[in-house]
């Protein structure tokens, strides 16, 4: 095993931090759920093709805050209706709480509303390795994803 580390790259989601490390024959991936787990995963460079897919997916959690804020909204207008510019009461605070809740998803996750995603090949076809463009900079990500591509090609 070769230890000299060649690129790195960090992915950022609100519920996951990835952080990628290509070394000469394979890349490290380390996982780290918010408040939960820990996982590491090695890929072995020999095990891809060079060639790779690019996807475009909808992040789900972006979706779910809209729906959230959709639905408190549309909760606390009916019970602010209903009470006439009375006191909201336990539900209607508990209803902007929602509200509120869903515009804090919204917000934390609009950057990210949809992420492209790089998926290199197994060489029987699988996927082998997905990185997503999640981190600061669209730069660094291409920079990454064209090193993975130079060391396998040398793999």
């Amino acid at each position: 095993m070769n230890t000299r580390l060649i690129a790195t790259y960090t992915e950022r989601l609100l519920e996951v931090q990835r952080e990628f490390l290509l070394y000469e024959d394979r890349v490290v991936v380390r996982a780290c759920w918010y408040l939960t787990r820990r996982y590491e995963h090695v890929v072995p460079l020999v095990q891809l093709k060079g060639d790779m897919e690019q996807l475009t997916i909808r992040y789900r959690i972006h979706r779910y805050a809209g729906w959230v804020l959709a639905i408190g909204a549309l909760l606390f207008s009916m019970i602010y209706y209903n009470n006439r510019g009375g006191p909201l009461g336990i539900f209607g605070w508990a209803a902007l709480g929602v509200l509120v809740v869903g515009a804090l998803g919204t917000a934390l996750t609009y950057r990210n509303r949809r992420i492209r995603f790089v998926r290199f090949l197994t060489r029987s076809g699988r996927a082998g390795l997905d990185i997503g463009c999640a981190g600061n900079r669209v730069e660094e990500f291409e920079a990454f994803v064209a090193n993975v591509r130079r060391q396998i090609a040398k793999a």
